[in-house]
């Protein structure tokens, strides 16, 4: 091949390198840095809780033949009036959430003032379902629990009515569940 002819062949080849480079080099390959949005700062504030309150001793249940059980004493009625449900021992049962007062297998009653207490289906009480209320003074079993959410004490229960669900017992300001005598 002659010179001239390779030299002819170079020359598009050329134009076209060009045409690419120059090209290429008017778009920027990389985006400038943006300022990220910063999160809002969260602050988050602790109840500090300075009462030591020692535990309760939970009695320890053993199966007794029935032959040998004795009927226990009778347990003197107590006065109208003279029951105080805020009198019962407090406790702690799960770190960093309020005292209670209740326990697995009590009765339990729903504050008078406060309003009704709402059941809901699981235990979670900003997320999961009412499925109905315990109404003023109305009793219930506690069945299971607690769990703390949202700082709230929150208790399976059966209310006298039947319903089965879970409901907060309080927040530690204020309790919308006091233990029945």
């Amino acid at each position: 091949m002659s010179r001239f002819k390779a030299k002819k062949q170079i020359i598009p080849l050329l134009l076209v390198t060009l045409f690419l480079v120059s090209t290429a080099c008017s778009f920027t390959l990389f985006e400038e840095p943006t300022a990220t949005p910063q999160p809002p700062v969260t602050v988050v504030v602790t109840k500090v809780i300075t009462q030591i309150v020692p535990p309760t001793e939970t009695p320890i249940v053993t199966k007794v033949p029935v032959e040998t059980l004795t009927p226990s004493p009778t347990v003197p009625p107590i006065a109208a009036g003279t029951y105080d449900p805020y009198s019962v021992q407090i406790y702690y049962p799960i770190e960093g959430c309020p005292a209670s007062r209740l326990h697995i297998g009590d009765r339990a009653t729903v504050t008078i003032g406060g309003g009704p207490n709402a059941i809901r289906f699981g235990s979670d009480v900003r997320y999961d379902s009412i499925i109905g209320h315990a109404q003023e003074g109305e009793g219930m079993l506690i069945v299971d629990g607690p769990w703390c959410y949202y700082n709230w004490i929150v208790w399976q229960v059966e209310t006298d009515g039947g319903l089965q669900g879970f409901t907060p017992e309080g927040n530690g300001d204020e309790y919308w569940l006091i233990p029945e005598l």
